[in-house]
């Protein structure tokens, strides 16, 4: 009997890699279309890396929002927060390259304090200023205080 070849396996590397090129040509077609795309990456997918599903739900976010979804934004900023251990510790390199254009905590602030969820959106703000994220969280969250 002939040996079956063994199946190729993607390093995570590859696998962000195809992850952000779909997301690119989907993103293309507009949000709800990219919407569309890591939804069906993230049920689809059971193999995907943890790591992997930090970028995918961070994307999640962003194209949520900007399709006006925001029950499903505030799901995808969870679970990027879920998987955002998993990047930093299985992804390092590609995490440290693409914290300065993540979206989550963006989107997620916006998406609470258009719900009046301030007290929501303030823990947001705390836990990007925490990851170094810069002023202007700090900003975000002193306009926020001012709203309470």
């Amino acid at each position: 009997m002939a040996r079956r070849p063994e199946p190729k396996h993607k390093t995570p590397a590859e696998v962000l890699a195809d992850l952000q090129a779909g997301y690119q040509e989907a993103s293309f077609m507009g949000p709800a279309e990219a919407q569309r795309y890591l939804t069906k990456v993230l049920t689809a997918q059971h193999s995907l890396p943890n790591a992997v599903k930090f970028f995918a739900y961070d994307m999640l976010a962003e194209a949520s929002y900007e399709n006006g979804d925001t029950t499903a934004c505030l799901e995808a900023v969870e679970g990027a927060q879920k998987y955002l251990p998993a990047a930093q510790e299985d992804a390092a390199r590609a995490f440290a390259d693409y914290l300065p254009q993540a979206r989550f905590y963006e989107r997620g602030i916006s998406a609470l304090s258009d719900t009046d969820e301030i007290a929501q959106a303030m823990a947001l703000c705390d836990k990007a200023i925490a990851m170094g994220l810069g002023r202007a969280y700090e900003a975000k969250r002193h306009s926020l205080e001012r709203r309470l």
